[in-house]
């Protein structure tokens, strides 16, 4: 009776659903190939985290030399005469008349 109604079996696909398939099927080929073979694949993406780590190091090493230098410049701002004394003491290997400096070979 359902027959007689002119509803149409489907018994093997519409062109669309094909499409849609060889569609999906492409879209799938091509994440593949440019997560394997493209310009941001898995090994470039796994070198630059272990590069930005590398620069974490390097910037926490750079900070905390930044803090140093900072507090260094504060001593000097109190104290000015006390730096400069120390300066040319442990940098330039200067003395004050008949006074001895001894070095220690590390």
């Amino acid at each position: 009776m359902r027959e007689g109604l002119g509803v149409k079996r489907n018994s093997g696909g519409s062109r669309a659903d094909r499409l849609a398939l060889l569609f999906f099927l492409l879209m799938l080929f091509f994440t593949g190939y440019n997560l394997l073979f493209g310009r941001y694949n898995l090994t470039e993406i796994k070198k630059m985290r272990d590069n930005m780590g590398e620069m974490d190091k390097k910037l926490k090493a750079l900070k905390s030399e930044n803090m140093r230098l900072e507090e260094e410049i504060g001593l000097a701002e109190k104290d000015l005469d006390f730096q400069l004394e120390k300066v040319a003491r442990e940098k330039m290997q200067l003395q004050r008349p008949k006074e001895r400096i001894l070095l220690f070979k590390d």
